[in-house]
């Protein structure tokens, strides 16, 4: 058994050394606002050039795959496509809160490129900048040429002293107009949906927990952990253990045929769960899937989408039947399941090419994001 490549990835693409799950909660939330902020970028498109057949769609490598190491790169993040000939590309910056900042920062790379005998990078042409402001509910278009000529490059603290083009506050403001309110209506999905992402990444910390009191158990109380394979609870014990400890199972294809013999659609919440961390755990690990393997995780994939939009409270936004169980955990639970099973569904479909419809927005598996994310609010009020 061997440390998968994804590991080393997000450990390396990071000063502070991330763990996979951390990499792709990041990524994720990135995702999020980008594609919930599209439609509003469309629409100030084909204001400003009057232009029905205007398209705007994702741009860059992780266009279809937002946690897929292999595919980040220096792309800009929305490609706008008119007329005959005309496109344009964006590249997506957001500021959530601004009062404190008196600078606003820009990658080096992202504003100008190298030229072989230029002592300076050159602005880059054919892109601009969306940018929002969170809090204030605006957004400006900038070109790279404009920063170049109202920034200066300094080191940033928040990026490791990095350095970046810092255009001053008083300067930068100035470029920003009201987004109106579909801007605002646009910013309270994003917030909805990142409610429901950081719920829901709670869960490992919990299970995290219980194994500890487990393996306490065993030299304070002498009682024995037992890790029976031929269970779904015994299953999931031995791919939680070896995603902590950074391995892989040298036959994931195997293994995933027969983790989907243990799926009940009567099962609890918390099983379900824990079958989903183990499909995910084994389905990113493999190379590659053979066909009846394939058959299999398109199987365990509708199941599993089926069995959460079973759960969803109309009503209430809560993710929960189970009347002897607590609707927020159980809540908390579903939704942990619905976001792996997403990124599945997604890589699947596009990295191998079968018959699942790719994702437009995230957390499309949550009917009303707005209703779940006000039920955990309240819940946790109380």
């Amino acid at each position: 058994m061997t440390t998968p490549l994804r590991t080393i990835y997000a450990q390396s693409s990071s000063l502070h050394s991330r763990t996979w799950p951390q990499y792709r909660l990041d990524m994720k939330k990135k995702a999020i606002a980008e594609l919930e902020f599209l439609p509003f970028l469309r629409q100030v498109l084909a204001e400003q050039h009057q232009d029905d057949s205007l398209r705007v769609e994702k741009h860059g490598g992780d266009a279809l795959l937002w946690f897929d190491a292999n595919s980040v790169s220096q792309d800009p993040d929305y490609r706008a496509v008119w007329g005959k000939d005309n496109s344009f590309l964006y590249e997506f910056q957001l500021a959530e809160d601004t009062a404190k900042l008196n600078f606003f920062d820009f990658k080096v790379s992202k504003v100008g490129k190298k030229v072989r005998g230029a002592d300076t990078r050159i602005p880059h042409t054919g892109r601009q900048f969306f940018y929002i402001l969170k809090d204030r509910e605006q957004y400006a278009l900038i070109s790279p040429q404009w920063i170049a000529e109202n920034g200066r490059i300094g080191g940033v603290p928040a990026w490791g002293n990095r350095t970046a083009y810092r255009v001053p506050r008083d300067v930068f403001l100035k470029q920003f107009r009201n987004g109106g309110t579909d801007l605002a209506e646009a910013i309270k999905v994003v917030d909805d949906k990142i409610c429901l992402l950081e719920f829901q990444a709670q869960f490992p910390e919990q299970e995290n927990q219980q194994l500890a009191r487990d393996l306490q158990q065993v030299v304070d109380e002498e009682k024995l952990l037992s890790i029976v394979p031929r269970t779904l609870d015994g299953f999931y014990r031995v791919c939680y253990l070896l995603d902590k400890i950074g391995k892989r199972p040298d036959a994931p294809g195997v293994w995933l045929v027969y983790l989907a013999s243990f799926f009940n659609d009567g099962m609890q919440s918390l099983d379900f769960a824990r079958y989903i961390y183990a499909l995910d755990f084994v389905y990113f690990n493999r190379s590659d899937l053979q066909e009846n393997e394939q058959v299999v995780l398109q199987r365990a994939i509708e199941q599993a989408i089926s069995y959460i939009s079973r759960r969803v409270n109309a009503d209430t936004g809560a993710l929960a039947i189970d009347p002897q169980e607590a609707p927020l955990e159980e809540t908390r639970q579903i939704l942990f399941a619905a976001n792996l099973i997403e990124d599945i569904k997604q890589d699947a479909a596009v990295k191998l090419g079968m018959n699942l419809a790719t994702a437009g927005k995230i957390f499309e598996l949550i009917p009303d994001a707005a209703k779940t994310a006000g039920y955990i609010r309240a819940a946790l009020k109380s």
